[in-house]
């Protein structure tokens, strides 16, 4: 079995010879995670005022207060709706940005799971980020016909993108939308089903037209909105904490349903646990999350240094998935 089948068999809970695996230590891993390329944009420039800014593709003004983080937007692109009808799109679904990706997924032969991120986010961050977010917040009740021409252009962009990342040949999409706040959703599951999943169902089951595979990464709590993402299509749900929502309660509610792209709560376990604790939480991640003939695809994050965690937890978290995901698991 090599790691393109391993995966799919994983996140269709279909039994994987073993847990599949995307690990910093070295050895091989299942899947290759391509991001998308873009024209040039202004980078981060320090200012007198001593802060920040960068200028994006679609002229949000981002300030941050150092030389080093993502920063937040200062003055957003669509200040005000009279401007939606001749917002630009940038044009990061041109052909010519997946070649690099086409190459890279022809030369794994078909070994490797390809799975392709979408640009500006999805569509809750990407209105957001071209509202800013107190603007953006306030939408949904005060401009809600507004909100939905702008989520149904972001919609139509990510549609563009599904259809180069097959060109390319993926084989799973993935978008970015952190929707919680440490014990809850950012926004109430009733108004996500009525003002967000639409736009969401239509996206992914595009891709599901195209025989590609769904993957969204999602931090905070976010467990009442994981049925609605499930009934419009979503495949894996890539979580870098799990511990605010308790992974045996995600296991009991979504296991069987519902893949996990996760490495080890990287708030929690991964910062104040010992190397112990971690492998720990790796079997429990496995045990409750993984034994519905699949189910967990391991990961890490990809900047420890950022959230404080000690090498020897990094280390401690690649030897206990390699050495605990080694054998088939089933029986949830």
């Amino acid at each position: 079995m090599n790691g393109r089948e391993r995966v799919q068999r994983a996140i269709h809970f279909q039994a994987p010879d073993r847990l599949p695996q995307f690990l910093p230590d070295g050895l091989d891993n299942d899947l290759i995670w391509l991001w998308p390329k873009r024209d040039e944009e202004m980078g981060w420039q320090p200012c007198p005022d001593g802060r920040w800014r960068r200028v994006d593709a679609w002229g949000t003004v981002w300030r941050r207060f150092g030389p080093e983080g993502n920063g937040e937007v200062e003055t957003p692109a669509l200040p005000d709706w009279d401007a939606l009808a001749g917002l630009p799109m940038p044009d990061w679904n041109a052909p010519r940005l997946y070649e690099d990706h086409r190459r890279a997924i022809e030369a794994a032969r078909g070994e490797k799971y390809a799975l392709g991120v979408m640009p500006f986010a999805s569509l809750f961050e990407g209105a957001a980020n071209l509202r800013r977010m107190d603007n953006f917040m306030l939408d949904f009740y005060a401009h809600p016909s507004e909100l939905q021409r702008l989520l149904a252009r972001l919609a139509d962009a990510q549609i563009a993108s599904i259809d180069r990342w097959r060109e390319a040949g993926a084989d799973g999409v993935m978008g970015y939308d952190d929707l919680g706040l440490q014990d809850r959703p950012m926004i109430g599951p009733a108004l996500f089903r009525n003002a967000l999943l639409p736009h969401y169902r239509r996206v992914w089951q595009h891709a599901h037209q195209l025989g590609l595979d769904v993957w969204l990464h999602s931090c905070g709590y976010i467990m009442p909105l994981l049925d609605d993402m499930i009934d419009a299509g979503l495949n894996v749900i890539q979580m870098d904490q799990q511990e605010n929502m308790g992974v045996r309660e995600l296991g009991r509610r979504f296991g069987g349903r519902l893949a996990f792209w996760c490495p080890v709560d990287i708030q929690k376990t991964m910062v104040y646990g010992s190397p112990a604790d971690v492998e720990a939480h790796v079997q429990e991640m496995i045990r409750c999350l993984g034994s519905y003939n699949g189910g967990l695809v391991s990961k890490y994050y990809p900047q420890p240094d950022v959230v404080n965690h000690a090498p020897e937890n990094t280390a401690a978290m690649c030897r206990a998935f390699r050495q605990h995901g080694a054998r088939p698991v089933s029986g949830g």
